[in-house]
């Protein structure tokens, strides 16, 4: 980018007003207007700020952001594109519900699509960001899911999002992006075992900005079980914020898979506000060529008796990166507080690059918490061994690669979910078509 980047972002920023935010000059809503001063007022990040450092933005933000198409396509091939889950779904396609496409069990899932501008009463953000304020503010609606108390959904609910790359007619626009938003806020209520599953998928190859915000609240006495497939096209940039806000005496647990995007940055920020309650956080990224996964977690305890599991493994390939970001915060009337807090990385080329930072901000006396790192390389002596054995050696590195990764893999329990993510690690590594 050419220019003082004070005077790019100021430019960056302008145009997005324009041609984003505005509708013949008027602000799109109160709702749109309270996060846009927002996120002016936090500014573009550089790699000049600490929790940016190793996430350059100019390529993304050189491009000319638009606003996505409304498009229509038939069940079958939703069917082919979805994974196919005995699941209660709910269909969303470049940031718009499709109700037509979708089918859930309304005595036990109570599900409201709000259009913007409705007077909407959401969480605050957990730990606020630039990119947050910006899915809030373009987000055309708003998903509210709420899992009615003394429940027990026999099936997950599936949110299937699918999202259409930009396509170009003239040569002048081959630098758009297209800008897609989703905004979903689930309730598990009272007494309630639930599981929702994020599936994100990009429907042809060209370039899209995707931003993603879920809030979950989860009440008291509730068991929630949250997965999330971040599969997108190397052409996407995928910027994701999910916050967890935990009861009295509930169990939260949330696995990530990452793999695809030019940029995948997810958060995942939670609460633990009632004692007696736990939260397991895990991820898998896989990033290859010259893709960069960028996962963040805060976890903060706020009561006593409370338990946190975090395990973040990351896999990099060719010229690739990872970077992890990680902090457990204790609040002083969290005794009895046990977290862990673990990030193993594996390096399958000499170019690939990892970036990690784990962090305690501990208050509270009569607590354990730890934390650790480990990188490596695949073990050669290993390699040699499966091909001496007549293997061949992709095939030995596949070997490897699941072993390392099974650990995460084989928590989601179901069978249908284990088999999407190793097929996905299959076509990453064979380098077949996403």
């Amino acid at each position: 980018m050419a220019g003082s980047p004070k005077k790019n972002y100021n430019s960056i920023l302008n145009n997005w007003y324009s041609s984003l935010f505005t509708v013949n000059g008027v602000i799109r809503s109160k709702q749109s207007k309270k996060h846009w001063d927002q996120l002016i007022q936090i500014g573009l990040p550089t790699i000049k700020n600490e929790n940016w450092k190793y996430t350059p933005l100019d390529k993304m933000l050189s491009k000319n952001f638009v606003l996505p198409n409304k498009i229509v396509l038939d069940i079958d091939k939703i069917n082919e594109l979805s994974i196919n889950l005995n699941a209660c779904r709910l269909i969303f396609i470049n940031g718009y519900f499709m109700q037509s496409l979708s089918s859930y069990d309304k005595d036990i899932f109570e599900v409201q699509n709000k259009i913007k501008g409705e007077n909407i009463r959401l969480p605050n953000p957990i730990q606020p960001e630039f990119f947050l304020h910006l899915t809030e503010s373009l987000a055309e609606e708003i998903t509210i899911i709420r899992v009615l108390k003394n429940t027990t959904p026999l099936v997950p609910l599936y949110l299937f999002h699918i999202t259409e790359g930009q396509q170009y007619i003239t040569d002048s626009q081959q630098n758009n992006i297209s800008t897609v938003n989703y905004r979903h806020h689930l309730i598990v209520e009272n007494n309630t075992k639930a599981e929702v599953i994020e599936h994100f998928l990009t429907l042809n190859s060209g370039s899209h900005f995707t931003g993603s915000r879920l809030t979950l609240h989860v009440a008291d006495n509730a068991n929630l079980e949250h997965t999330k497939f971040a599969f997108e096209d190397t052409n996407s940039y995928h910027f994701s914020h999910n916050d967890i806000i935990v009861g009295y005496n509930s169990q939260v647990s949330s696995n990530i898979f990452v793999t695809g995007s030019n940029i995948c940055r997810h958060n995942t920020s939670t609460k633990l506000d009632g004692k007696n309650s736990k939260v397991t956080v895990n991820s898998l990224s896989l990033p290859k060529n010259k893709e960069l996964t960028d996962i963040r977690t805060y976890l903060e305890h706020n009561n006593s008796h409370c338990k946190s599991r975090q395990k973040h493994k990351t896999i990099v390939l060719d010229k690739s990166r990872a970077v992890f970001n990680g902090h457990i915060k204790v609040s002083s009337n969290a005794i009895k507080t046990d977290g862990t807090m673990i990030n193993n990385n594996l390096l399958l080329c000499e170019q690939a690059e990892v970036n990690t930072k784990p962090q305690l901000e501990i208050y509270a006396d009569d607590v354990k918490c730890s934390h650790g790192v480990t990188i490596g390389c695949v073990d050669d002596e290993q390699i040699y061994y499966l091909r001496s054995r007549g293997i061949k050696e992709i095939d030995a590195q596949r070997m490897l690669v699941n072993a390392f990764s099974l650990e995460l893999i084989e928590v989601l329990k179901n069978n249908i979910l284990i088999e999407a993510i190793l097929n996905r690690i299959d076509k990453i590594l064979y380098r077949g078509n996403m």
